[in-house]
């Protein structure tokens, strides 16, 4: 917590400043108005880095003994420069209004929508980080979801790197990779690579994906009445498949000539005459 608590320190004091600077120019009869869009828009996302300092550091302070003035006094201070900003906005918008003519935020002409500059009035549901099994086929997924904290630019590589670890399950191959490495900012792009070269190959999910699509054909073929799967089911899991592979580079118009024939061994014979007589086969 005092890491967080020092890296916030920083962060009010840059929002400060900036925040002074605005005020010192909209004290000018003749505001620059480039000037006041670069000051807001720097303005908004050192709040934008605030929030997110407050929201761990309150959430640490309720997980641990910390009573409710503590966690009072906690939140007036974050909402200290919420309000800062607002007011700002507010006075931003007056003199742009007396200065111009025009009503309303600030246009778009002046480079800062009022979408940009005010905060959202509604609250999106939680996305919770998936855990990694270590099962190569569960990769794809895994990754298209964690990848966007691996590209956020406003984390440090060591927050990252304790939401990778806390992203693997306990007791698989993946999570004894990961805590191999020390948790430093220099070791998470080491361990990312060293994840994906052990699950994320192109050429090993290729082969798990094709290997998937087989066993699905072979079990439906071998499974007799009630035990075989639906033609809707079927075609649902065949194309999820497809899909995967598809994601692997494994076009399906360009592989055809094998993808097809494979597919439509796992049809039953009435289906597969009537598919055969139909204007798209």
């Amino acid at each position: 917590m005092d890491s967080l608590k020092k890296r916030r320190s920083a962060a009010r004091i840059n929002f400060t400043k900036t925040a002074n600077l605005l005020k010192e120019e909209l004290k000018k009869d003749a505001s620059d108005k480039s000037i006041l869009r670069v000051k807001l828009i720097r303005l908004q996302e050192y709040l934008n880095n605030l929030k997110d300092y407050d929201y761990k550091i309150i959430a640490l302070l309720a997980d641990s003994a910390a009573d409710e003035d503590a966690l009072s006094a906690e939140m007036e201070g974050c909402d200290k420069y919420r309000d800062e900003f607002h007011v700002l906005t507010g006075i931003m918008d007056e003199k742009l209004e007396k200065n111009t003519g025009r009503t309303g935020s600030i246009s778009a002409d002046d480079s800062v929508s009022s979408v940009s500059v005010k905060e959202k009035r509604y609250k999106l549901p939680k996305i919770e980080i998936k855990s990694f099994d270590g099962e190569l086929i569960n990769w794809l997924s895994f990754w298209a979801q964690f990848r966007k904290i691996h590209e956020d630019e406003s984390l440090e590589e060591c927050d990252k790197f304790h939401y990778l670890l806390q992203s693997m399950l306990p007791g698989t191959r993946a999570r004894e990779l990961m805590e191999s490495y020390p948790l430093t900012s220099d070791n998470y792009q080491k361990a990312v690579s060293a994840l994906k070269d052990r699950f994320g190959k192109k050429e090993l999910l290729t082969e798990i994906y094709v290997r998937e699509l087989l066993k699905l054909i072979m079990s439906n073929v071998q499974s007799h009445g009630k035990d075989r799967l639906s033609l809707s089911k079927l075609f649902d899991k065949i194309e999820s498949h497809l899909r995967s592979l598809e994601s692997m580079g494994i076009d399906q118009e360009k592989n055809a000539a094998w993808l097809y024939p494979m597919v439509e061994s796992c049809l039953s014979t009435d289906i597969l005459r009537a598919w055969q007589r139909s204007p798209q086969f």
